[in-house]
């Protein structure tokens, strides 16, 4: 005897223990913040953005100070006698760099150069035969029309900036629609669960019915069919039960694959399916959808690239009007230290203007850029309908649903106030299982409506919130 108590005793913490060791069922924020953390999905949208910001640091290297350098030996012959030195060899090393700058549009140069050459010549001119030669120049060219401030220097790089921002935006809605399917999911998790219980609850029921019948048959107080009706009703509930809880495996398999946590095969949802949420009217949802739509903002910041092009298209058709400004330093003298007192210097300042007859390309360009915002505009009107259409199908959908799940409500309650009534008269003698089994089914058919209508309800709750762009980054519906 004390042995079989301290079993029990044992027996009866170990399952206190486990009973507390289980996991927390998970709400369906959890599984979304979970989704976030572990899925690939999320680390590739971010990367996208990224590659598109790197390419635009590229484009910053167009500023950048660039150094040029060269070096010549030269040697030269005249084709005529007379028109020159009877040979000359030279050596000329030069050096410069030059940038751009986007602020303004000017480029800024320096150059540096240094040469020494040996020349043959007629010995009665009494001109020396080499020297050398060193020259420094600064110069810089300002545009005063075409790439005004540096429009067009920095027109790819402002470009690229919409790029940047259109991505950013559309890997928010591609997670989005990611986490709009996953928790899509986690819902039939739940309508599976409560579908479990449902079934469950009938087959306990099922298996009372059968135990009483079973004494009630013991007692010849009633025939033998009734504790085969009995029996059917026990195993077509086990058979239901059975295919539930497949189903909800594989379920629970497909999310723990998602998550990347085996936990989920052994866990449970916490979610309350029949709770009914209040929505905006449909006027206010069709104003915060217009606002914050995450589609009509990417169609937006398009329209704005072809804004923003177009001044540059439009610039591009000026003339290429220019201040050139030059100032330098120069000195050629027999002796190396003599010619690098560079005190001779060499100024310019004027004005250089090209432009091209007829411009065709630019108009032709400006004309393109027009027809495309044209285009992308009927785009946002035409997504402006299709969203404000959808919306409102999904939000009128809603509202009527509500009605049809008070209905059930009331049904279950008529199911399960006829199925008391019958088990009464069955258990008077007055009644027939058959009436018993038949109306515990049609209150479990009916709580089983109630739950497939409330998993649609919350379903298109999701729908509606993943249009209105309001499930990335917000509770999806946890209670």
């Amino acid at each position: 005897m004390r042995y079989s108590r301290v079993v029990g005793w044992l027996s009866m913490v170990v399952a206190t223990l486990a009973v507390g060791a289980q996991a927390e069922p998970i709400t369906q924020e959890q599984f979304l913040d979970h989704l976030k953390q572990s899925h690939p999905l999320f680390d590739r949208e971010k990367l996208t953005a990224q590659i598109e910001a790197e390419e635009q640091k590229s484009l910053l290297g167009r500023e950048d100070w660039n150094v040029q350098s060269s070096l010549f030996l030269s040697h030269e012959e005249p084709a005529l006698a007379i028109s020159g030195p009877e040979r000359t060899d030279a050596v000329t090393l030069t050096g410069g760099l030059d940038r751009l700058f986007w602020s303004t549009g000017g480029r800024l140069s320096a150059s540096f150069s240094s040469g020494y050459a040996d020349m043959k010549l007629d010995p009665f001119l009494g001109v020396g035969d080499s020297f050398y030669e060193q020259k420094l120049f600064v110069a810089y060219e300002h545009p005063l029309k075409r790439n005004k401030a540096g429009l067009l220097d920095r027109l790819q790089f402002d470009l690229k900036q919409f790029d940047i921002d259109l991505a950013e935006v559309m890997a928010t809605e591609n997670e989005e629609d990611f986490l709009a399917a996953a928790a899509s999911r986690f819902l039939d998790w739940v309508y599976l669960n409560e579908q479990h219980r449902i079934v469950a609850e009938r087959l306990s029921l099922s298996q009372e019915q059968l135990a009483n019948t079973q004494k009630r048959r013991e007692a010849n107080l009633i025939d033998e069919v009734d504790v085969i009706r009995a029996e059917d009703a026990v195993r077509i509930a086990r058979q239901n039960l059975f295919l539930i809880e497949s189903e909800t495996r594989a379920v629970q398999a497909e999310l723990a694959v998602l998550v990347q946590n085996d936990s989920y095969n052994e866990g449970s949802p916490r979610y309350d399916l029949y709770q009914i949420v209040q929505l905006p009217t449909l006027e206010d949802a069709r104003g915060q959808l217009t606002n914050d739509s995450r589609l009509l903002k990417s169609v937006g910041l398009k329209l704005d690239q072809l804004v923003a092009l177009r001044s540059g298209l439009v610039n591009r058709e000026k003339a290429d009007l220019s201040l050139v400004a030059q100032l330098g330093l120069k000195r050629a003298d027999e002796n190396l230290g003599q010619s690098l007192a560079m005190d001779k210097p060499e100024a310019r300042l004027g004005l250089r203007l090209g432009f091209p007859l007829g411009n065709r390309t630019a108009k032709s360009e400006i004309a393109r850029n027009d027809l495309l915002s044209l285009r992308l505009q009927k785009r946002y009107e035409e997504l402006t309908l299709d969203l404000t259409s959808a919306t409102a199908n999904v939000h009128t959908r809603i509202k009527e649903l509500t009605r049809v799940l008070k209905l059930n409500q009331e049904q279950i309650l008529s199911a399960r106030t006829k199925t008391d009534q019958e088990q009464k008269l069955y258990d008077q003698g007055r009644g027939q299982l058959t009436f018993v089994i038949q109306s515990r089914d049609s209150e479990q058919a009916a709580q089983l409506i109630f739950a497939a209508n409330a998993l649609t309800y919350h379903k298109l709750l999701l729908q509606y919130r993943a249009l209105t762009d309001q499930l990335h980054g917000h509770d999806a519906g946890d209670s």
